[in-house]
């Protein structure tokens, strides 16, 4: 563990685009205090969304609706037609901006420059931070 607490939204951020650079036998830190165990649970929420999303076949999910509450927070729906599931998430800024860049990643979806700043920055202060190189995070 470093000296210091990392940043929780970077940790977040770098959780949700590459948790494979965070294994437990090696950032075992990690998983031992509660605030970090949550972040570590929103990050697999949002990879939950994305994976939904991302799915393959008539089960796919797809996103319905997106706004932004007065609070910051971004109200998400999406649905399974098939199944006529659906859901809704309220995500943070830093949340609902990964998400977006997941799906930019993955499948060339639209991404804004300020959603890129964001998580960029987010994942810039967290190899800093830790001493890592940018390309240990994805």
């Amino acid at each position: 563990m470093i000296g210091r607490e990392p940043d929780r939204d970077a940790l977040l951020c770098a959780l949700i685009l590459a948790p494979q650079a965070f294994s437990r036998n090696r950032h075992f830190w990690l998983f031992e205090d509660p605030d970090r165990r949550r972040v570590r649970r929103r990050a697999g929420r949002v990879r939950g969304i994305a994976r939904q999303l991302l799915g393959k076949g008539p089960l796919h999910a797809e996103i319905v609706g997106e706004q932004v509450l007065s609070d910051g927070q971004v109200l998400l729906r999406y649905q399974v037609r098939e199944l006529g599931y659906a859901r809704t998430a309220a995500l943070s800024q830093l949340e609902a901006a990964s998400l977006r860049f997941v799906l930019h990643r993955a499948r060339g979806d639209e991404l804004s420059d300020d959603d890129r700043a964001l998580v960029e920055g987010s994942l810039h202060r967290l190899t800093a931070e830790l001493g890592l190189e940018p390309n240990e995070l994805g």
